[in-house]
């Protein structure tokens, strides 16, 4: 997906080319995922990260959240520039690598940053890689956010949503 996404950003290519493309070996394993990724694309997408998430996300048939919007308050100043978004409930989602943690300055301005949005009246969850490990757990607590902000809409998961790592770790090869 951060391969796709960044061809898109950047011009390499466009959405239809990258159709053709998939659309050009009928017959090829794989061409059913590839063409589901196509579709799940977004140039606005700037870390491998936010195009992984995103991508659990509208698997789970979750709405298609925007990517990297600035948050304004009601006045119009610039509030902060947010990794998802789902502006008609609320909800904002943030990626937040170890440096979030490890970094005290940026810890520190996490910390005011969301607790501007949340003065809003916004709803921030942030998302590690550990809940990207987990991907169920990530779209079920995601879902249950949004439906506590009107989202009437239910999980579909595509055959193509991924296991937890976590449980593939543990497996034993039979």
């Amino acid at each position: 997906m951060a391969a796709g996404d960044w061809l898109l950003r950047y011009g390499r290519s466009s959405r239809d080319e990258l159709r053709a493309a998939v659309s050009a070996y009928p017959g090829r394993r794989g061409r059913g995922k590839l063409a589901v990724a196509v579709e799940c694309l977004d140039a606005a997408s700037e870390s491998p990260k936010e195009s992984e998430v995103r991508t659990l996300l509208l698997l789970a048939g979750l709405p298609a959240p925007e990517v990297n919007p600035s948050i304004r308050d009601p006045l119009g100043r610039f509030v902060a520039r947010v990794d998802l978004f789902f502006r008609v409930f609320g909800e904002v989602l943030e990626y937040h690598g170890d440096h979030h943690r490890t970094d005290r300055s940026q810890w520190r301005r996490d910390r005011t940053r969301e607790a501007e949005l949340e003065s809003l009246g916004l709803h921030v969850t942030e998302i590690t890689n550990s809940d990207v490990e987990r991907p169920r757990a990530l779209v079920e607590r995601t879902a249950r956010n949004l439906r506590r902000r009107g989202w009437s809409g239910e999980l579909r998961l595509s055959p193509y949503f991924p296991t937890d790592k976590a449980e593939t770790r543990g497996a034993t090869p039979s």
